[in-house]
């Protein structure tokens, strides 16, 4: 009785808190700076000891909580916050550097680098590379040191940014304060404004991971879709907890049959709730694959370090600038090959990880937080305390809610998020604003005019060409890494990877040697309109080609729908798993904001609401049976 009587005031006390979240006692917040301190060294589990408080101070409410997995690099996770909360202000910072640097060349203020080689014809003339030096330290000292920067900004007028952070905010010294804490992590997520995930494929295997998506997901659902959710769940409700554990063990490791009740019902509620499902992001649920960060920050370092290089070697021996230039085109793509298919896999993998979402798969070393877990999201999911009933509401809400918000912020698989887009397109322009400056500095007695002139606009328009292939190969290689999925053998992956490089390295090529260079030998009143006009192609077809991919897998999808409309009739003898492997597949196809939904034929549907658990976890159950 003892260890049941322990469990009801844990769940008893786990839900006052959820009702009562402004009560908490022991509530408290620490800064972004800390969260990203040295490197996210907190996000190490084997840091060591941490000083409770001095790290953290009293938060009444948190701006952000930071949902993350143990088991995910700290550098990746460091490397996905630099993304998400440092990206653009640096690219802002980068770039008014470089235009101040490229302001002080042209008036004089700061002397030329030295002498450069600049065709056509082959002369010798002043070399700049201000702008490159000045707006990449600007740029990497903002990305770094952003978040102390707005830490001081608020402390200055008395404010605080606040975030929850699992190892920093609970006690960790206290064993009673600990445990508390631990309880009460579904009323810090009640106080929090943004739940930003730190996503990797290992996230929703993590029962606890899952808990903070429950709770969160439950305050900021739409109440009058969650009533509708809940009154269709109903009908399929058991009639007893007897009854739901026989339907458990008698029905198919992933489904269960039911062709008169809740699935059509759901499919219902979600249309007659599309009018309503706007109003569900009140709060911000921010998912972020951490490879995404990486991936990032790669092409970031490796870029500005060639890009230094090459404008460095173009003083020292010009004569070797072009064959840098290739040779850093072959090692760019062969550096970004790991980092941009290891995100292309893992995007694919959020996406099959959400459309395919049971909370039975996910793991728990206690037995004790798994019924506590599964007993606290009963209570909040269903109205009945059924636990087949509270689990399958919130398995639906997380694949509907949750992909939707990940087609918002991350678009569709084939998509080239904005933050990567203006990461790789900043180094360009700082490159280029010194070629711009270096005409420009060309004393005007050594040339005609007239000849600075189209030099200048042929080299703006160049750098404007330059700029749009930047994003034109970011969109080749996310769809090059898309199609070339990974391999199981050693040799196979390494025949991907040689793909991979062989078809960004000749689109590289194509765009910045071939046609660039064909245009520069053209009188300056043609090669500036083919250059304005390459970029804009470049900036225009992948983002063009990508919305033709949505609405064509949306189309399909449409199609595939009514024709199940017309076939109804004759699918009463379909096996479980074609309809499984369809749904799968319209998932996969349809990356779109469009598309939320998955789709299910009106004859016999199915729904996934829990797989065969293992042995502990049929014991948690049936412990936790005898408690509801």
């Amino acid at each position: 009785m003892g260890f049941h009587d322990g469990f009801h005031d844990r769940t008893n006390t786990a839900l006052h808190s959820l009702r009562h979240p402004g009560s908490q006692l022991h509530q408290r917040g620490v800064s972004l700076a800390t969260v990203m301190d040295f490197g996210g060294r907190h996000f190490k589990s084997n840091v060591g000891p941490k000083d409770h408080a001095a790290l953290s101070f009293p938060a009444d409410k948190y701006d952000y909580f930071v949902s993350h997995s143990w088991r995910t690099s700290r550098r990746a996770k460091y490397a996905a916050l630099l993304y998400h909360t440092s990206l653009f202000p640096a690219v802002c910072a980068g770039l008014a550097a470089g235009i101040l640097a490229f302001a002080l060349q042209v008036q004089g203020i700061l002397p030329p680098f030295g002498l450069a080689m600049r065709p056509p014809p082959r002369e010798s003339l002043p070399g700049s590379m201000w702008c490159q030096l000045m707006g990449g330290c600007t740029f990497f000292v903002i990305l770094v040191m952003w978040a102390r920067l707005v830490e001081l900004a608020k402390s200055t007028r008395g404010t605080k940014v606040s975030c929850f952070l699992d190892c920093l905010c609970i006690n960790q010294g206290d064993a009673e304060l600990k445990q508390a804490g631990i309880d009460s992590i579904g009323a810090y997520l009640r106080n929090s404004d943004s739940m930003l995930v730190l996503w990797a494929p290992e996230y929703f295997t993590r029962l606890w991971c899952c808990f903070e998506l429950a709770v969160f997901l439950e305050k900021s659902t739409n109440v009058e879709f969650k009533s509708l959710l809940q009154n269709s769940l109903a009908d399929m409700r058991p009639t007893s907890v007897g009854a739901a554990r026989d339907l458990q063990r008698n029905t198919s490791p992933s489904e269960i049959n039911n062709e008169e009740t809740a699935p059509a019902r759901i499919a219902a509620v979600a249309t007659t709730a599309q009018g309503t499902r706007n109003e569900i992001h009140d709060r911000k649920l921010i998912i972020i694959p951490v490879q995404m960060g990486v991936f990032c920050m790669a092409c970031l370092v490796i870029g500005y370090v060639l890009g230094c290089c090459g404008r460095a070697l173009g003083f020292l021996d010009p004569e070797l600038s072009d064959l840098f230039v290739v040779l850093a085109l072959f090692g760019v793509c062969v550096a970004i090959c790991p980092f941009c298919r290891r995100y292309s896999q893992d995007r694919l993998e959020l996406s099959n990880q959400i459309a395919q979402f049971t909370v039975s798969r996910a793991e728990c070393f206690s037995l004790h937080d798994h019924e506590f877990i599964k007993a606290v999201i009963t209570r909040l999911y269903s109205e009945t305390l059924n636990e087949i009933e509270g689990i399958a509401a919130f398995e639906y809400v997380v694949r509907s809610k949750v992909q939707q918000n990940v087609d918002k912020i991350l678009g569709s698989r084939l998509h080239v998020p904005w933050r990567l887009s203006i990461a790789g397109m900043f180094l360009r322009p700082i490159g280029e604003l010194d070629a711009v400056a270096e005409n420009l500095m060309v004393p005007s007695h050594l040339a005609d005019s007239r000849v600075l002139a189209d030099r200048a606009a042929t080299q703006a328009a160049q750098s404007f060409s330059h700029v749009c292939i930047i994003y034109a190969f970011l969109y080749c290689a996310i769809v090059t890494a898309c199609l070339l999925p990974k391999r199981k053998s050693k040799l196979a992956e390494f025949a991907s990877n040689a793909l991979f490089v062989l078809v960004t390295f000749c689109f590289l090529c194509f765009c910045g040697v071939f046609v660039s260079g064909q245009f520069r030998k053209m009188p300056a009143l043609v090669s500036v309109p083919l250059y304005l006009i390459f970029g804009l192609l470049l900036l225009s077809g992948p983002a063009c080609c990508n919305n033709v991919s949505c609405r064509f897998s949306l189309r399909e999808n449409q199609e595939e729908a009514s024709s199940s409309n017309q076939e109804a009739g004759q699918e009463a003898d379909q096996e479980p798993g074609e309809q499984e492997s369809r749904e799968e597949t319209h998932w996969e196809q349809g990356d779109c904001e469009q598309v939320l939904e998955p789709s299910e034929s009106p004859g016999r549907t199915y729904i996934n609401i829990m797989a065969p658990p293992p042995k502990a976890e049929i014991l948690g159950n049936e412990l936790l049976s005898e408690r509801i």
